[in-house]
Formats: structure tokens, C-alpha cells, sequence
């Protein structure tokens, strides 16, 4: 029994006539008629009641033409779909992105992806920096944006861009722009940060910003979720430095005042992907 088999059947099903069907599949009558008695001789089933008016489907007919159909669709739409996968137009891939690319970078590149390649399926994840390597190697990840250089055998990577970073104030602070950032003005803040590991970029340039304004830092909060900063420094519960991209939410009650200093954002994949679908979203970002 073969899938083609099983399609003349339901083509003959549906038509109950031997030559628009054989016209339908583009076959001769005598092939599709060889097809459908090779058929019923395997099944050892009668399908069809044929007269010389008029071809019925027997009851065994009518059942197996009730379970048949669904599975052949849903065999045809998943052979569809692995040549989309092949092509790279469908599937699936798993992108991590700092939570501060989510107002400009991400939308832009979703409304791409969505646009080019309608049937890829993308999860967006946030994992922590010391994980990114580990989840890349083990396929866990497909793509990552990240804050840190990841300079590894394995990897491969390129520079998106560099971004400003922002002291983020409460709409009414006495700090309104960079020329009142001074020690005096930080000394009794208290701050909300992103959690920091020591040797990731992102934390070293915290350190460098507090070192110029000469200050030991009050942190009194830390979160993974730039969000998360954001409305705590509404609620007047501190201060924070995020990257100036963050001020795209357009989050309300709050400041965002440009500081001299930058931080990286990278893209890293997997050298010498084989991956249709990765390759192709790579080819929208870089």
C-alpha cells in the first residue's frame, strides 16, 4: 500500500468517476483502475461497487475514506512543511535578547520575519549572560543578542551597534539633564540595577560611570527586567542606568538623561550553521 494508492482512493472517493478522477491526478483511467483493484487486493476489502452507470463506495469504503482523509492531509502538510523547513521558510528558532532591544530592534526584525517568512514560528527567551554560551552549544538557543562578547571556537558573532546609556529619574527629579549629574546629586540616591556579573561589559561600564561621578552606590533593588526597573523607578524607589533604548516603552512618569558612555550589542550563532531557517533570519540581521 502506498501514500499514492491511498490519494487515487479518495480522489475516486470524492469524484465516484474513473475518468475525471484519472484527468484530476493525471493518470489514465487503466492506471487508476490497476491502483485501486492493487489496493483492494492488498486490503482484501472492496472499495467500490462499480455498474456500468454509476461507481458507489462500498461501507468499507465509506470508512476507510473517513479515516483516511485526515491522515493523508496531515501527511501532505507536514511534507509541505519539512520543504519549508529545508527552504528555510518554516520552522521554528529560539532568539535571547536583552530586555532593552525589545522597543526598536525586536518589532523591527519580528515585523521582517513575519512579513518574509509567515510560517517560522519564533521563541523569544532572556537567560542570563553565563548561560548564553552553554545554551548556543547545546541548541538550546539559536541566535543571541547580548550585551557581553562571547569569543569562542564554536561561535561566531558580529557588532549590531553601540548604545547610549541613560540615568533614568523619576518625572519630577532635580535632575533634568547631564550637566546636573554630579557627586553631590548622587551621593544619597538610591539605585535600582540590573543584576551584574563581574567581567560582563554592562557591568563594567556601571562601574566606570560611578567611578567618574566619584560615588559609592546605595543599591537597593536588582532585577533581571528592565521593565521591572522602569516602574519601580516610577514609584520613586530609586534611580537606575539602562541602556537610552529602553526609553522607547514611552513608560510614563519617568526620565531618561543621556550619559557619556556606551555599551556593545553583539549577535552570536554557531559557526558554520547548517540550518536553513537560522540562516535566513541571520541574513535579516546582518
Amino acid at each position: 500500500m502506498t501514500t499514492q494508492q491511498i490519494d487515487y482512493f479518495l480522489q475516486l472517493s470524492e469524484e465516484l468517476h474513473y475518468w475525471r478522477t484519472s484527468y484530476k491526478v493525471n493518470t489514465t483511467q487503466s492506471v487508476l483502475s490497476r491502483q485501486i483493484k492493487a489496493l483492494e487486493d492488498e486490503l482484501q476489502v472492496q472499495l467500490f461497487i462499480r455498474t456500468n452507470r454509476k461507481v458507489e463506495l462500498t461501507p468499507a469504503g465509506k470508512f476507510l475514506q473517513q479515516q483516511w482523509k485526515p491522515l493523508i492531509e496531515q501527511i501532505n502538510a507536514a511534507a509541505l512543511y519539512a520543504r519549508k523547513i529545508h527552504q528555510g521558510e518554516g520552522g521554528s528558532i529560539v532568539i535571547n535578547h536583552p530586555g532593552s532591544i525589545s522597543y526598536d530592534i525586536l518589532p523591527a526584525l519580528l515585523s521582517r520575519v513575519s512579513s518574509i517568512f509567515p510560517d517560522v514560528k519564533v521563541e523569544l527567551v532572556q537567560v542570563k549572560h553565563t548561560r548564553e554560551i552553554e545554551m548556543l552549544k547545546a541548541y538550546e538557543l539559536d541566535l543571541c543578542y547580548s550585551r557581553h562578547l562571547h569569543e569562542d571556537d564554536f561561535l561566531t558573532w558580529k557588532l549590531i551597534r553601540q548604545d547610549s546609556l541613560a540615568l533614568v529619574v523619576p518625572e519630577q527629579h532635580p535632575i533634568v539633564k547631564e550637566s546636573h549629574i554630579t557627586s553631590k546629586a548622587l551621593q544619597n540616591e538610591r539605585f535600582i540595577l540590573s543584576t551584574l556579573t563581574y567581567g560582563e561589559t554592562f557591568q563594567m561600564r556601571i562601574d566606570q560611570i560611578f567611578s567618574r561621578y566619584d560615588i559609592k552606590p546605595n543599591i537597593r533593588f536588582e532585577s533581571d527586567f528592565g521593565s521591572v526597573i522602569l516602574s519601580l523607578v516610577e514609584k520613586n524607589l530609586g534611580i537606575s542606568i539602562v541602556p537610552f533604548s529602553y526609553s522607547y516603552a514611552n513608560h510614563p512618569g519617568i526620565r531618561f538623561i543621556k550619559l557619556p558612555f556606551e555599551v556593545p550589542l553583539y549577535i552570536h550563532w554557531r559557526k558554520d550553521e547548517e540550518n536553513a531557517v537560522i540562516k535566513n533570519i541571520l541574513n535579516l540581521i546582518t
